[in-house]
């Protein structure tokens, strides 16, 4: 049996949605949980286990949009569905986008709810199924992709394809499970580099838009693994020197904190001539390089912000702003303006 939450600020509507013959009907789901917000929920959601959340959009303290993204965020509830009015079709939508299983519109009508409770329960049962069958995979999948190692892709496609066996027909159902998997992967890799946080943006959006079919929606799945890939490793160096990974993993975590070959020397309690000459034979580029590309991507992250260009660049250690732009330029091929302007378009 799975377990359900109905969260929406009106008693009335608990008492009645509780009240529908489907639950009598169907032992497959009970209404376990009610909540009258979406702060009241997430404490339900941290102490107890739910299946699925049926929720409000309009709701005092904290709405259903903001119940929705946290509840995601947190993997709290793998099945979530928004209620809405139907003046709230447009936030219903930006739901779907931000990872609702669904969305169904007031009044509930009794044979939509059974419809949706039955996708629900084929979603669930394939999930379960899937976790089983895919854990040895996504157990090893996060380690391959920090290590850079080649072979995750092809784990990564023998995942897919069982994924792709074991739930053919809905591309809905396909895509929610492929986000699943994705996320998983990413909180994995982030648990172990949670400093990496600053840097990765985009690797865990993934998009079902203009697919074909499940075919292509696997490839794509694929294909996030392969930017995930590149995207966590971007500043990762092979070099046999512990030093020289020490030295690099310490350049990521601090960038915003005007290091310089002296500073990182001397938390290294190493000299800075010996430093300069290690980092250049291990890696082929030198210190202030390195320094650079990763100032550089920072600056690219911070370009999606709001913070304005001169203050990016002063968060870098830059002073000079047009100093900043110009090696900018030089490091993309696009002024700072440019390339946030094609960032928004």
């Amino acid at each position: 049996m799975y377990t359900l939450l109905i969260v929406d600020d009106r008693e009335i509507f608990r008492r009645q949605f509780k009240r529908f013959p489907i639950f009598r009907d169907n032992t497959q789901f009970q209404v376990r949980f009610e909540a009258q917000n979406g702060q009241e929920a997430l404490k339900i959601l941290h102490q107890e286990q739910v299946d699925v959340m049926i929720t409000d959009i309009r709701m005092p303290v904290m709405d259903g949009l903001e119940l929705l993204g946290q509840a995601r965020k947190e993997q709290l509830c793998p099945c979530i569905i928004l209620l809405s009015e139907y003046a709230d079709f447009a936030y219903a939508k930006q739901g779907i986008v931000l990872g609702a299983f669904d969305y169904v519109v007031k009044p509930i009508e009794q044979e939509a709810l059974r419809e949706l409770l039955d996708r629900c329960k084929a979603y669930l049962d394939a999930l379960a199924k899937g976790s089983r069958q895919g854990n040895n995979a996504l157990r090893i999948l996060p380690s391959l992709i920090l290590k850079n190692d080649d072979y995750a892709q092809n784990i990564s496609r023998q995942l897919a394809q069982r994924t792709l066996e074991q739930h053919q027909g809905d591309i809905g159902q396909l895509w929610q499970i492929f986000c699943d998997i994705l996320m998983q992967i990413g909180q994995q890799i982030l648990a172990e580099r949670p400093h990496m946080e600053l840097y990765c943006e985009t690797s865990r959006l993934f998009s079902m838009q203009q697919a074909d079919g499940p075919q292509e929606l696997a490839d794509r799945f694929c294909e996030q693994i392969a930017q995930m890939q590149k995207e966590f490793n971007k500043f990762s160096i092979r070099s046999k020197s512990e030093l020289v990974q020490s030295v690099c993993n310490t350049v990521v975590k601090n960038i915003e904190n005007n290091l310089s070959l002296r500073s990182v020397a001397g938390l290294h309690f190493v000299n800075q001539a010996y430093l300069s000459h290690l980092f250049k034979r291990e890696l082929g580029m030198g210190f202030v390089d390195y320094l650079t590309m990763v100032k550089m991507e920072r600056a690219k992250i911070l370009l999606r912000s709001n913070l304005k260009i001169y203050e990016i660049s002063q968060q870098l250690g830059y002073s000079d702003t047009e100093y900043f732009s110009r090696i900018f330029k030089q490091f993309t091929g696009l002024t700072a303006t440019e390339y946030r302007q094609s960032r928004t378009e």
